[in-house]
């Protein structure tokens, strides 16, 4: 049998047997109530907030006012509008709290005019000002049917707080992602050595496949998980309006996908062959001890110290070191702090380290999967395996 068959058949294994089980869908469809639930109770307490304050900078027409009006009434929430003779003195009104957001018509049918923020859009105040105005050209006859041109007077940089609230769950997602698949792997390859299944398999496929097969079967399931669960998470906020993406959201979204493929084969197969150390759950905890000190210790640098500098000497070291890119590196993407050849250069160094996990491993692998008289040392499966 060709090794890639022997992977292939492997991984289907994993594919089906874990796919099918209820803790996989239950984790899957709870998670997926935990996402929807969050979203649902941020837009309830957001609706409960204070009202809009909307500017206008001229007299407002009555067509205006009464969209206002009726969206505000629709929605459930309050909004005062404020009228400012002129756009100096609408700017300071902004900066000074008095309204979230103001609209300068524009001197003639030309254009659509301006929405003006502090910082960045409020999607509410943006979808309620667009109708009013379509509402006022619609009345008039206007052919320009355009929404109004948005406007931040502060413009947010890529340290805004959405760019990093993205950065924080999306390396949190990664991490837990990371380890709960891995330890799918690790709890296979121990309780096939209990039961003796190994002997069987190991018969027709070589240590080296069935190791690969196992982390690529269950490495499918998790690469899937997560895109249904980025993909919800996405349509669900921009449809409740929920949050403003930042410039970055996408390649920090792809970086997040990337790293979980990447961080996944490395920490899995780790686990992996050190799980093949163990006879029983309780010794591979043991085992697999320095690996989630590593983990961990990736895990805080990146919201501890990177995130503080993404663009300083530790993240740029960090990026370079295996273990610690699968965290590091998607977090300076989404605070927009890593070069594109450093992103390069960090994919092309893990994926040499996990070839070399693959057949170091392997070895150790096939040395220790077979021994279930109790709890092998590294140097003596190594040894076994000449």
């Amino acid at each position: 049998m060709s090794p890639l068959r022997s992977i292939w058949l492997v991984a289907r294994r994993e594919l089906l047997e874990r796919g099918r089980s209820r803790a996989f869908l239950a984790g899957l469809i709870l998670t997926e109530v935990f996402i929807v639930g969050g979203l649902l109770l941020q837009a309830a307490l957001a609706s409960q907030q204070s009202g809009l304050k909307i500017g206008y900078i001229g007299s407002p027409p009555p067509v205006f006012e009464q969209t206002i009006d009726a969206i505000a009434e629709r929605n459930g929430v309050k909004v005062e509008l404020f009228a400012y003779p002129d756009r100096p003195t609408a700017e300071l009104g902004i900066k000074a709290g008095e309204v979230d957001g103001v609209y300068e018509p524009p001197p003639d049918e030309s254009s659509p005019g301006v929405l003006i923020f502090k910082e960045g859009p409020d999607s509410r105040i943006r979808e309620a000002v667009n109708q009013a105005v379509l509402a006022i050209r619609l009345a008039n006859s206007g052919v320009d049917l355009r929404p109004p041109e948005v406007v931040a007077l502060e413009p947010a940089s890529a340290e805004d707080p959405t760019a990093l609230i993205i950065a924080n769950v999306g390396v949190i997602f990664l991490f837990i992602s990371i380890f709960s698949f891995g330890f799918w792997v690790l709890s296979g390859v121990v309780e096939e050595k209990q039961s003796r299944v190994v002997e069987v398999v190991l018969s027709t496929v070589r240590p080296r496949d069935l190791l690969m097969g196992k982390v690529l079967g269950i490495g499918v399931l998790g690469i899937g998980q997560l895109l249904v669960l980025v993909v919800s998470g996405l349509i669900g906020a921009r449809l409740l309006g929920s949050f403003e993406p930042p410039p970055t959201t996408v390649p920090a979204l792809v970086m997040l996908v990337v790293w979980f493929v990447l961080g996944y084969a490395l920490y899995s197969t780790m686990f992996g062959v050190l799980g093949a150390l163990a006879s029983r759950m309780e010794e591979a905890s043991n085992v697999t001890m320095p690996i989630q000190f590593l983990a961990m210790g990736s895990y805080f640098l990146a919201l501890v110290v990177v995130v503080n500098d993404p663009s300083g000497l530790v993240a740029r070291i960090a990026s370079l070191f295996p273990p610690a890119a699968p965290m590091i590196v998607p977090m300076r993407t989404a605070l927009g702090g890593i070069e594109f050849w450093e992103i390069l250069l960090s994919i092309a160094l893990t994926i040499l380290f996990i070839y070399g996990l693959f057949n170091v491993g392997a070895r150790v692998y096939s040395g220790a999967v077979l021994q279930v008289a109790g709890r092998m040392k590294l140097r003596d499966a190594w040894r076994s395996s000449r």
